[in-house]
């Protein structure tokens, strides 16, 4: 007699699946279309910058001319090396139902569009160097008021959770509407062209906190339906929203450094730029060396820098 709990699984036989699935992966780059592009076949790239001009009134005839310098900034790109590589046995079972080759050559692919975006991400606020040698000098982003609150006169490049800057409250310390606003008057008044696309990188928490604004599925004052779609908006209040997981929340990293928060960035498309020396390559070989497997193998070689802080600006979000 076989019983449902010692004899029936002996007789269960074991199949397998024709083909092989990813697990959840990034299957394209969120933010590399977001930056400008440039090419480097060295071991830094230079970027030169025009200070700032303005012009003085002329008192009286057939003054002195003027007599300025022009003066100059340099900021240099660095590129680092990323590879991977994974190899088959010839007598790998998995051989015997798929090509292991082609699966792992688009998993990597994925691996890569993750990659790009960590490197954009730590642009942000990263160390530039600067000087007429790579080597010289440098820029941070707190020695360029990145750490001061944001004000109308401050110059400040951060929006505190807790901002009561014009229409904000301190007390709604999450993503809102007004705090949008002092994102599109930070970069009014830093002259940035209207007709340049900014882009708002957020984390999905955040992302959920916009689904809280009235303005944001209330059809009065949008013509699209998030509640209805049940997905970020991707435009609004003249922003391209990309909801991210890689923007992950902080240990007492806001501007006052005492509040956990998600630090949500906002830039125009010529504020990065990613240098590419490599964008990516794959072999796939056989390796002697070890019993004659496959080895798919992996390279990409890029950098990514901060050209100019006037287009870049960060907002706080806690989390609740």
């Amino acid at each position: 007699m076989i019983t449902l709990s010692s004899g029936l699984p002996d007789l269960f036989i074991d199949t397998f699946g024709k083909d092989v699935r990813h697990v959840c992966q990034q299957e394209k780059s969120l933010l590399e279309s977001c930056v400008m592009h440039d090419s480097i076949a060295a071991e830094a790239k230079s970027y030169d910058m025009f200070d700032k001009m303005r012009f003085q009134a002329k008192e009286g005839r057939n003054v002195e001319t003027p007599r300025n310098d022009v003066t100059t900034q340099r900021r240099w790109v660095f590129h680092d090396p990323y590879h991977n590589a994974y190899q088959f046995d010839k007598d790998d079972d998995l051989e015997l139902i798929c090509d292991p080759a082609g699966e792992t050559v688009k998993g990597l692919h994925m691996g890569r569009n993750v990659q790009v975006d960590q490197i954009v991400i730590a642009a942000f606020d990263a160390t530039v160097n600067s000087g007429r040698r790579s080597n010289t000098s440098s820029i941070t982003w707190a020695s360029q008021k990145g750490d001061v609150k944001y004000t109308e006169s401050s110059g400040g490049r951060t929006i505190p959770h807790d901002c009561s800057e014009a229409n904000c409250s301190a007390s709604v310390t999450g993503m809102s509407t007004e705090k949008i606003e002092l994102v599109q008057e930070y970069f009014s008044m830093n002259y940035v062209d209207p007709s340049i696309p900014i882009f708002g990188l957020i984390p999905p928490r955040v992302a959920t906190q916009l689904f809280g604004q009235e303005e944001y599925v209330n059809v009065d004052y949008n013509s699209d339906k998030p509640l209805a779609m049940g997905r970020m908006l991707k435009y609004w209040m003249g922003i391209n929203w990309i909801q991210h997981p890689l923007i992950t929340l902080g240990s007492n990293n806001d501007v006052d450094g005492d509040t956990d928060v998600y630090e949500c960035w906002f830039w125009t498309k010529d504020a990065i730029t990613l240098a590419i020396a490599d964008t990516m390559t794959v072999n796939i070989r056989t390796r002697v060396d070890l019993s004659d497997s496959q080895e798919v193998y992996a390279h990409l070689n890029m950098g990514a820098i901060r050209r100019d802080e006037d287009k870049v600006c960060k907002v706080e979000c806690q989390a609740g």
